[in-house]
Order: structure tokens, then C-alpha cells, then sequence
């Protein structure tokens, strides 16, 4: 009987754990929108890497139609209580040199030895590149 009330309590705290994160994830990305709502060009992509026993991490890119970065935001850790926050080293840089830049990182033994950060960055920056490019072949440009 203790077991089970143990146990239930840890799925209600891991929900309201998980509810808050969803919360600041979603305030996060409204605020990236509200920035650029009504301007046409831009684009806003993410890549998320998950780690079971050690830290994970979200990246945020907005990119305009010419493969600029204009903002890159980063959450990484294993807390709740992780925010994003903005990596101003990446805005004005081609999306390009980001993906390069990860690549030339990649150890010997592939993507699985890169870090959280660099896996959900390289991600945003590929969903970037394929996105942009698609869009702009679709429109004949």
C-alpha cells in the first residue's frame, strides 16, 4: 500500500514537473513569434536532443529567406528549471557555418559522442537549410 502511494506521488510530481517546463517552453516560443509576427521571410525552427541520464537540449533558430540567423536560443541541463537562453555568437552568421561548424566537431565514433547542445543545434540548422531551400525551389526563385 505505501509503495503505490510512493509511487503515485512521484507520477503526480513528475506531471507538474513536466506541466511547468511545457509552460516556459511555450512562453519562450510566443515571445520568439510575437517578435517577428507580420514580417514575411522569417522562419523559426528547433531541434531537440533527449538524454535519459544526462542533459538534454532545445535549440531555437530564426532564419530569414537567405539562410541568415537572426536568433538562436539554447536550453540545455536536466532542471525544470532551465530557461532558454540567447547564443549571440550564431545571429548574423550564415545557418550554413553552424551545420559546418558541428560537423567538424564530430568525433570518429559519429553524432552519438557529440554533445546534447550540438546534436539539437546541428538539428535546427539541417531543418533550416532543407526547409528554406524546398520553399525556395517551390517557388521558383
Amino acid at each position: 500500500m505505501q509503495l503505490a502511494i510512493i509511487l503515485c506521488s512521484i507520477l503526480i510530481v513528475q506531471y507538474l514537473l513536466s506541466f511547468i517546463q511545457i509552460k516556459q517552453y511555450k512562453r519562450n516560443i510566443d515571445k520568439i513569434i510575437r517578435d517577428y509576427k507580420g514580417e514575411d521571410g522569417y522562419f523559426m525552427f528547433s531541434g531537440m536532443e533527449r538524454g535519459k541520464f544526462k542533459p538534454g537540449a532545445i535549440a531555437i533558430l530564426v532564419v530569414d529567406s537567405n539562410y541568415i540567423i537572426h536568433e538562436c536560443h539554447m536550453l540545455k541541463g536536466m532542471s525544470v528549471l532551465t530557461k532558454f537562453k540567447p547564443l549571440d555568437q550564431y545571429k548574423g552568421r550564415h545557418v550554413g557555418e553552424i551545420v559546418s561548424d558541428v560537423n567538424d566537431v564530430i568525433p570518429e565514433k559519429g553524432k552519438s559522442k557529440l554533445p546534447a547542445y550540438s546534436k539539437a543545434l546541428l538539428q535546427a540548422g539541417e531543418n533550416a537549410l532543407l526547409t528554406i531551400s524546398k520553399n525556395k525551389v517551390s517557388m521558383g526563385v
